[in-house]
């Protein structure tokens, strides 16, 4: 662990940091979303520190709160030699765009000249690189800790020599040129996880204060259209001992006794109930992620409510049993009922996740749904408990079955909206706007210059206009998420992950 932490640093207020005023060479860690949103990101805290604790390196961190200087030293951005951006969202390419025009740095990659060399990881980059290459010199495809250990090996090489510098770090690095596979950690047990986490006096994570310990990575269920079942297999998990362990360590370092769980489906991992029931006995507050409610026994809302935690949140998809079942999420009305009965009686508000659009959705699947929602709805205002529903178009992924799916015209998918609301009222029901979910759609399945398209974009508002205004001068086809695609349209198909051979013969 990094000695000397410093304590209120910088522009946040910052605890738990080191003050590296100089150092080589000098990396920018990018998170191009909120400060808030970047503490939140465990990977934020991964980096960090490891790159402190094992490189001379001057580290600091920039966010769309913070573009232009540093939060520590307060440094500018273009004077940094390696720019590490994280994209775990489709529409981190466009805030990454409007991150390095609002600091000075050249956007297109092209004209950047390496200077700064900047290499992007993530969900969304990994899954689908190429739209990020007009911005980004590379793109990781892989668990980002491997990335830092093949860092450190070679940071002597930058910023004399970038181009020899991003060769030597080979397997796992995708440049548009070769096909690349992606590498992964094996055993959790003995990555990388730091039990000293950064935080602010001014700015709490979205998901309060505490200890944010990672559990486990992936998702066993694989269903259709779960980016991260795909992209993030194999499913590995933390041992309970080194869990404990974590924690018993990180709670030193936070002002809350408080542990917050990252895990895709934490009622998967083998352990979860002994710990649970070792942070209850040891009266550690904490928090969990959306549960997959099939998963839950009724038991353990005895031991969830013993927590702070007031709102449950399940992501059912549909409550139609056929359509469920055909996307990986089968769905039992007389369980789900049990399940959320015997949760609003004990306090809990409920929210839950539908998606609308699947391609094998019928009208009595949607009409399924709102039944079991009324349903729901009527008993949580008898036990005067809150329920929300927020809807969501299926939004086609790479890598995943339904990766060739079209996304839902907005006139299609704000009918279903509205019929929700009608049946539901307005108050209960959240949805995201339509254009959000086409724009990362073009992204998610892009190509090349959707890049470009986006990086252009980043400088206005995001609009219609803007959007089918530089579409047209870059003759790019920003319809194609609105149709079903064939299997040569896949740009993805660059960077090759463990499951691709198996999701050909499945794919919708």
């Amino acid at each position: 662990m990094v000695k000397n932490l410093a304590r209120y640093v910088g522009v946040f207020n910052e605890y738990n940091v080191y003050v590296r005023f100089s150092g080589y060479p000098k990396i920018a860690l990018v998170y191009p979303s909120t400060y808030q949103a970047s503490i939140t990101n465990l990977f934020t805290h991964i980096a960090y520190f490891y790159l402190l604790e094992k490189s001379d390196a001057l580290i600091d961190r920039f966010t769309l709160d913070n573009p232009d200087r540093g939060s520590i030293t307060g440094r500018k951005l273009r004077e940094f030699d390696l720019i590490l951006a994280s994209a775990n969202y489709e529409l981190d390419l466009l805030y990454l765009a409007k991150l390095l025009a609002d600091s000075g740095v050249e956007v297109l990659a092209e004209k950047r000249d390496m200077k700064p060399l900047v290499i992007v990881g993530g969900l969304a980059a990994m899954s689908n690189p190429e739209p990020f290459l007009d911005l980004a010199d590379a793109s990781f495809i892989g668990d980002g800790e491997i990335l830092l250990q093949k860092l450190v090996r070679y940071l002597d090489i930058l910023p004399k020599d970038p181009r020899g510098f991003l060769d030597s770090l080979g397997e796992g690095i995708y440049t548009g040129e070769e096909r690349v596979k992606k590498i992964f950690i094996e055993d959790l047990n003995n990555s990388i996880h730091p039990t000293v986490e950064i935080r602010s006096r001014k700015i709490e994570p979205v998901f309060g204060e505490g200890f944010y310990v990672e559990i486990s990575r992936g998702c066993r269920w694989l269903c259709k259209f779960c980016l991260e079942s795909y992209v993030m297999y194999p499913y590995r998990c933390r041992s309970l001992e080194t869990v404990r362990n974590l924690v018993d360590e990180g709670l030193k370092h936070v002002d809350r006794r408080r542990v917050v769980i990252y895990s895709s489906s934490p009622f998967d991992h083998p352990g979860i109930r002994d710990l649970l029931k070792y942070l209850v006995e040891n009266e550690i507050d904490f928090s969990l992620p959306s549960i997959r409610w099939d998963t839950v026994r009724l038991d353990d809302l005895d031991m969830i409510s013993k927590s702070s935690q007031r709102t449950l949140t399940l992501a059912p998809e549909t409550m139609s049993s056929s359509l469920g079942c055909s996307i990986g999420k089968c769905f039992d009305p007389t369980a789900f009922s049990e399940l959320a009965t015997a949760a609003l009686r004990r306090g809990f508000n409920i929210k839950l996740y539908i998606v609308v659009g699947f391609p094998s959705e019928r009208d009595e699947d949607l009409q399924k749904t709102l039944r079991h929602l009324k349903k729901l709805s009527t008993l949580s205002r008898e036990f005067g408990r809150r329920l929300t529903v927020n809807i969501n178009p299926l939004i086609p992924k790479p890598h995943t079955p339904l990766q060739d799916s079209s996304l839902l015209t907005e006139k299609e998918y704000l009918k279903r909206v509205k019929l929700f609301e009608v049946e539901l009222g307005r108050s209960t029901i959240t949805h995201l706007q339509w254009l959000y979910a086409f724009a990362q759609s073009l992204i998610a399945l892009g190509s090349r210059p959707i890049g470009r398209l986006f990086a252009l974009i980043a400088s206005r508002r995001l609009s219609r206009r803007d959007i089918t205004e530089l579409a047209s001068t870059l003759k790019v086809d920003i319809k194609f998420p609105l149709r079903q695609r064939t299997r040569e349209e896949r740009p993805w198909n660059r960077v090759i992950f463990p499951l691709d051979h198996i999701i050909d013969r499945i794919s919708i």
